[in-house]
């Protein structure tokens, strides 16, 4: 059987960090396919491959099963490391032979195949997608996207192309494949989508848009440059698209994202400005910035931006300075609901409250002599009134 797969960096040689689910996916992925072929000995499957016999039969689930070469093909990585040379003859061979069961196959065990030997392995992988059958084709799309974040470079071109296919289901594919590499390695998909969001077709753009949180979070500045050109398109699903990356950047990369909010908190979109608010807050409010922006927020022309940095007013202001603004709000304000938070904010409790809010601003009474001498507290004691007893 085949050993388990360990991503390690192509630069340094060093294991990459994995969490747990993505450890499995790539680990599964990467074992040779489950199925009655598991119970073939390597004699066996070399007697096979080699059309010594036609068929073995085999014990699986209880039951017996009658095995031919497609399955050995299959079982074909539960050779010894010895046979990596003939491993990787008869994939290519099977990649490349008429019959369609056995390009399937073979492309079953092309993933655990590249680990061994790599060679040719993803040129023809690149074949396999343009195959004349379409279940074929299907196939090796599936297997790309595996094969994508472990062998980014060799695949670049093939993905480059499948992007900007007319067929959806193609383009679906490439792109769920770029998604998957760009998470591993986020310099790839900066590499992509720094053509695709230049692209005049609108569905690339959106399609990249999606991408960009893959990468915000470990691209760096090239990553944030996107980010920005996304926000500032001329489509609005994909800047609604961009801007959904807005509240992690306000986590990770402050700073920058507050520059971005500059520019989305005052979008022709709804979901911009939502998006923008949801980032806005998320930052530090003691920042002269972002209390500017709250404040310019509180004037805006959509009455839910206005709501939203309303409500964060008390969290920059107190005092004197929020009845201040809260009343020259008031004076321009349409919005009731708004005019009744900002009412709120501009009364002064301790003048204009209730007795009992006014009664929390006074000072308590100083303890008088009576006070000290006061009676001891008396006690109910089973069911009846009773003085404590003096000690």
């Amino acid at each position: 059987m085949s050993r388990d797969y360990i991503a390690r960096d192509p630069r340094t040689g060093q294991r990459i960090s994995l969490g747990k689910k993505r450890r499995k996916m790539i680990q599964a992925a990467f074992r040779a396919p489950q199925g009655p072929w598991n119970s073939l000995l390597p004699n066996q499957i070399r007697d096979l491959l080699e059309k010594r016999v036609s068929t073995i039969e085999v014990r699986w689930m209880d039951k017996r099963v009658l095995l031919d070469r497609l399955d050995a093909i299959r079982a074909i990585t539960a050779l010894p490391r010895t046979e990596d040379e003939f491993i990787h003859k008869t994939i290519i061979d099977g990649l490349c032979s008429r019959s369609v069961q056995e390009r399937l196959a073979a492309l079953d065990v092309l993933l655990v195949g590249s680990l061994r030997d790599s060679d040719e392995m993803m040129e023809m992988l690149d074949v396999m997608v343009d195959d004349p059958d379409p279940t074929v084709q299907k196939k090796a799309r599936e297997v790309l996207i595996t094969c994508a974040p472990i062998f980014p470079s060799a695949l670049e071109e093939t993905i480059r192309r499948l992007l900007r296919s007319d067929n959806s289901r193609i383009r679906n594919d490439a792109f769920n494949a770029l998604n998957d590499a760009s998470r591993q390695w986020p310099e790839v998909g900066v590499l992509h989508l720094d053509e695709v969001i230049r692209e005049e077709d609108v569905d690339l753009r959106r399609r990249g848009a999606r991408v960009l949180r893959s990468i915000a979070q470990k691209a760096g500045g090239a990553g944030w440059d996107l980010i920005g050109w996304s926000l500032d398109d001329e489509d609005s699903e994909v800047r609604r698209i961009a801007s959904r990356t807005l509240p992690g950047l306000a986590d990770s990369a402050p700073r920058i994202a507050q520059i971005m909010v500059e520019e989305t908190l005052f979008d022709q979109d709804d979901e911009v400005r939502n998006n923008s608010l949801k980032a806005l807050a998320k930052m530090d409010k003691d920042d002269s910035r972002t209390r500017t922006l709250i404040l310019d927020g509180a004037r805006h022309r959509d009455s839910g931006i206005r709501m939203s940095c309303v409500k964060m007013l008390p969290i920059i202001m107190s005092g004197n300075s929020l009845r201040e603004t809260a009343l020259e709000l008031i004076s321009n304000e349409t919005d009731e609901k708004i005019i009744q938070h900002l009412n709120k904010m501009a009364i002064d409790v301790s003048i204009e409250g209730t007795e009992a809010e006014k009664n929390r601003f006074l000072a308590p009474l100083p303890k008088t002599e009576d006070d000290e001498q006061a009676p001891n507290p008396i006690k109910l004691k089973s069911g009846k009134i009773q003085k404590k007893e003096e000690e």
